[in-house]
């Protein structure tokens, strides 16, 4: 999902998403490229990433990666379902403090 999200404004190789990744976590968040290419390769054998090859320096090539549309599809429902995800353990955390705040101890 985070890659997904990091490929939605504009196409990037894999050094590229690393770098971001890290920037937008503020650090907290690193992913290595022993993770980071079986993923690329999971997606784009799902459809939902295609890459194109561009020739850098001599015979080096970047292979940059793009969100297809069946991948942007993917990536709106998988976000929908973490933030649902997220929702619903922030009540089981916080499940007795809120019947504690309620009058008669049960929530309505």
């Amino acid at each position: 999902m985070v890659l997904l999200n990091l490929l939605e404004e504009e196409d990037k190789y894999g050094y590229q998403l690393s770098q971001d990744l890290e920037q937008q976590s503020d650090g907290e968040y690193q992913l290595n490229e022993a993770t980071m290419y079986p993923t690329l390769y999971r997606l784009k054998k799902n459809g939902y990433l295609e890459e194109r090859k561009v020739q850098v320096v001599g015979k080096r090539f970047r292979v940059y990666y793009h969100l297809t549309e069946s991948g942007k599809k993917y990536l709106e429902d998988t976000k929908t379902q973490y933030f649902n995800m997220c929702a619903s353990i922030e009540k089981v955390l916080t499940y007795r403090e809120r019947v504690s705040a309620t009058p008669s101890g049960t929530e309505g």
